[in-house]
């Protein structure tokens, strides 16, 4: 019978080819997600980098000649200290904008300001300024000043408080925190900022007429900045002494977009984030904190819990980690430097890990010792001064060999500190250790140290500055004001963490990882979500980026129906914001995107280019 006959089953030919077919596709993911793509293909093509040097154009010498600027006044009081460092803030937040600015001491005023777009009064005693009428009649032709500190109560005041706007005038007060009631910060119309939060400001109790516009005020309702317009022209007072410091910087230029009429600036338009000490030795062993919470040892915990949540967050709201390696943590600052392997497979995992999301690895230092020979500079960390430069670059070319054996394609580009503090010797040894590395980040903001290394973002002699602005896992009002002042004043976020600020209790304020997460994870979202133009990128793309911006020229034309911009060695595009009452019109060579009730994000395709408004 058929049914019991012997049937032998035979593969045809097709079947053959898809079971090759499928063993080389899973050969070829196998050997795509081991360490072996890492070492034997370029890096560029493994994270998509790109080092080569953007196309710059530039504008023809006779269209250079027909071009003019707006200049800036601010004057100054060379005797008073507070007067000389706020005509420094706004010289740099005007620098940063691409606007000329001129000071000016008050000995040295001329008896015209009409040259001027705008005057900026940088000193409490109106009544040093020798030429008051000179002011007042600039104003009322069309001219806008800016008193970018609060006046002192004296006779000069009470001659010129009626045009300011104020109808009364009290006494010298510290006014409770601070309430936007505009946009005057990009996205942060009505953000409240408590006693504490901010510095204090010396402010005065004053009732303002019904022509003045309040962007921001106390939560006592003192006015801290307002307008108002007189004839043709307009005054803005800013009623505190705040305006100083670099975290106010974005009061600064939300100040100028509000004085001007259809203000457009240049920004940089970054957003950076770093792991400091990441890939590093992961500590052996339970942390008790986070084995009660998670049930299990340091390194499982790093791998399983952090390491994943680190990456969806990364994915969810578009960040590009920059990575700083650290190969140990002992405390040597004299060779011979051990080269540590108990945590190479780990380095390995994250290592490629990381590159693979679009990532960058820079370096951190073969241990967490800064590169200084002060030993006053590092006594209050209980870190070694370091005696010499030769030292220190042995130790550099340990972590440049560790890092290179595991990734021997891979150029180094950025460089961070320990602890945010390196002296020029260490700068000298960086150089000559690693002449790779372009960029230099430590911080932007001062702090109470005097030894932390703090910079511009700029261009120094040997390395490219890209600073950070925020760090740390939790959410705090302070971290939040500071990342909008940077945004609205550069266009920057430029943040960084370390993964063991979880088993510190000061650098986690005793808080869990459960606790932390969350928090950052809130931040991270509130960037994403107010700013999403932000173009996220490496601290190496950062600083490409940041020198093309820097060496641009912009020169700008107003009309009552069009803004025209002219970019001199532009580099292929570039971003501005712009602030106006208008609609948007015709536009050529940009884009524009509305980001906030009357702000728009402008991307310049071509070095001319030409945005028309209407009423």
């Amino acid at each position: 019978m058929v049914g019991q006959m012997d049937y032998k089953f035979k593969l045809g030919k097709s079947i053959y080819l898809v079971i090759m077919f499928v063993l080389i596709i899973g050969l070829f993911l196998g050997i795509f997600n081991s360490n072996y793509i890492l070492k034997y293909l370029p890096n560029k093509t493994v994270i998509g980098v790109n080092d080569g040097e953007s196309s710059i154009t530039r504008l023809s010498d006779d269209t250079l000649k027909g071009l003019n600027e707006d200049e800036y006044l601010i004057l100054y009081n060379e005797e008073d200290s507070s007067s000389i460092q706020l005509k420094e803030n706004i010289l740099q937040t005007l620098a940063y904008m691409k606007k000329k600015a001129k000071a000016v001491t008050i000995a040295d005023v001329t008896d015209t300001f009409d040259q001027y777009k705008n005057v900026v009064i940088t000193f409490e005693e109106v009544s040093a300024l020798p030429n008051i009428p000179v002011l007042e009649e600039y104003t009322a032709k069309g001219g806008s000043v800016f008193f970018a500190i609060r006046p002192e109560i004296k006779n000069s005041l009470y001659n010129l408080y009626r045009k300011l706007g104020i109808y009364e005038i009290g006494e010298f007060i510290t006014p409770n925190g601070l309430k936007l009631t505009s946009n005057l910060l990009i996205k942060q119309d009505q953000m409240v900022m408590k006693k504490g939060e901010i510095p204090d400001n010396s402010s005065l109790s004053v009732g303002l007429d019904d022509r003045s516009i309040v962007y921001a005020e106390s939560i006592d309702h003192i006015p801290l900045l307002w307008d108002t317009t007189y004839k043709k022209g307009k005054f803005m007072v800013f009623n505190g002494t705040m305006l100083e410091t670099r975290e106010n910087r974005g009061l600064i230029t939300g100040a100028f977009s509000l004085l001007n009429e259809d203000f457009i600036y240049p920004i940089m338009d970054m957003k950076v984030v770093y792991i400091d000490d990441f890939p590093a030795p992961i500590p052996e062993g339970k942390n008790k904190i986070i084995y009660e919470e998670y049930r299990r040892d340091t390194p499982s915990f790093y791998q399983d819990i952090w390491w994943p949540e680190m990456q969806k967050l990364a994915a969810k709201y578009d960040v590009k980690y920059t990575g700083l390696v650290i190969q140990s943590y002992d405390d040597k600052v004299t060779p011979p430097f051990k080269k540590e392997d108990q945590n190479r497979n780990s380095f390995v995992q994250f290592g490629r890990e990381l590159l693979k999301m679009g990532g960058e690895i820079g370096i951190h230092g073969y241990n967490h010792q800064s590169l200084t020979v002060n030993a006053k500079a590092v006594e209050d960390l209980g870190y070694h001064a370091w005696k010499n430069q030769e030292d220190m670059e042995t130790s550099l070319n340990t972590v440049e060999n560790y890092v290179r054996e595991i990734f021997p394609n891979y150029e180094i580009k950025t460089y961070v500190p320990p602890s945010n503090r390196i002296d020029h010797v260490g700068e000298a040894a960086l150089r000559n250790a690693i002449p790779s590395i372009s960029v230099l980040s430590s911080m932007y903001i001062p702090d109470s140290v005097n030894y932390t290394t703090v910079h511009e973002f700029d261009q120094g002699e040997t390395f490219i500055h890209f600073p950070r602005i925020t760090s740390g896992y939790e959410y705090t009002k302070k971290k939040k004001w500071a990342m909008a002042n940077a945004v609205t004043s550069l266009g920057v976020f430029s943040h960084f963490i370390h993964p063991d600020d979880i088993l510190d209790d000061d650098r986690s304020s005793k808080k869990k990882w459960s606790r932390l997460g969350k928090e950052y994870n809130r931040f991270m979202r509130e960037v994403h979500t107010d700013y999403p133009w932000l173009s996220s990128m490496t601290a190496r793309n950062a600083g490409e980026q940041l020198t093309n911006y820097k060496q641009a020229d912009v020169y700008i034309d107003e009309k009552k129906d069009r803004l025209s911009v002219q970019i001199d060695k532009f580099p292929g595009e570039m971003h501005f914001i712009l602030r106006t009452k208008k609609k948007i019109g015709k536009l050529t060579n940009c884009e524009v995107e509305k980001i906030d009730e009357g702000v728009y994000f402008v991307k310049a395709k071509k070095a001319s280019i030409e945005l028309g408004l209407v009423e």
